[in-house]
């Protein structure tokens, strides 16, 4: 039994360095993106903080229901960063209603709304009062991504830098201290001879989740930001090239009907992801299972 308990507190003790980053992509997003044709698109612009990922809400995105103006203007205004980050999301909504990204919280939201939201109202929109899904709204701003509203596109106006393209030659990891000084892994990408860092939520497009599987993959896209608290960017959207049994690229994907078809998560490092480790559930069960067998022993004497 002395060496079940030493066990136990080797475990307890090793339990807070096993913090690992939390890594999404297309399939652990949210539940229902399988359903969605735009897909790459809502994981893409989750990775630019366009769209929240809100950890209190609810894991499905419902691509295919309405977005409505009080949605619009949450994320909007989340992404603007017009309140502090854990700011309620009424406040959010009403800065964002202040400000003028929406004209009203009530009803749904339509292509006039997203460009007045995202692009301060200076995109030529067909059929500006038409209504669209969630998923249309993916589809419309990943169209309109590049394009610049007041000298600014939207990786401007997040704070993005452009990353590096290229083989990734190595994919190390470390131990850090985060700001609540818990220990975690930080991984890093060696290309083309320099190395950078992943945040602690990214985003990953035609990739698994587990970095180690990125060695000798070619980056074709990726996007920097800055970190409260770190010297150099990390990256924090990563698009790999397409391999043989993927499916399409979001640059390829559903072209906007050009008549909105197409149209439709401090960036996302600040939103808990829901890609994180399974080792921490592993030790709680190990735990368990040690604990169990100890009182059962203390039982039986």
């Amino acid at each position: 039994m002395r060496r079940s308990l030493c066990l136990l507190a080797m475990l307890v003790w090793l339990l807070p360095s096993l913090v690992s980053a939390h890594i999404v992509n297309e399939q652990n997003l949210y539940d229902d993106l399988q359903y969605s044709k735009a897909t790459s698109q809502i994981v893409y612009l989750s990775g630019l903080g366009v769209i929240p990922y809100d950890h209190h809400g609810s894991t499905l995105f419902s691509p295919q229901e309405k977005l409505t103006r009080e949605e619009l203007a949450y994320w909007a205004g989340t992404f603007g960063k017009l309140q502090e980050s854990g700011a309620a999301r009424t406040e959010v909504t009403a800065a964002a209603l202040a400000k003028g990204l929406v004209p009203s919280l009530d009803g749904n939201a339509t292509y006039a709304d997203v460009n007045q939201a995202y692009f301060a109202g200076k995109l030529a929109v067909q059929d500006a009062g038409r209504e669209l899904t969630r998923e249309q709204f993916a589809l419309f701003v990943f169209e309109h991504r590049k394009d610049e509203a007041e000298g600014k596109s939207l990786y401007d106006r997040g704070g993005f830098l452009a990353g590096p393209t290229g083989k990734v030659d190595k994919v190390s990891v470390r131990e850090e201290k985060d700001a609540e000084g818990k220990a975690a892994k930080v991984y890093s990408l060696t290309v083309s001879g320099a190395v950078y860092d992943v945040s602690a939520h990214p985003r990953v497009l035609q990739a698994a989740v587990d970095p180690a599987e990125w060695e000798g993959r070619a980056i074709q896209e990726a996007w920097l930001m800055n970190v409260a608290g770190k010297s150099q960017p990390q990256l924090q959207l990563i698009q790999f090239e397409q391999s043989a049994n993927a499916s399409a690229q979001p640059e390829k994907a559903a072209s906007a009907d050009h008549a909105h078809e197409h149209a439709g998560h401090e960036a996302a490092a600040s939103s808990d992801e829901s890609g994180s480790s399974l080792a921490p559930l592993v030790i709680v069960i190990v735990l368990l299972v040690l604990v169990g067998g100890f009182l059962f022993t203390r039982k039986r004497k």
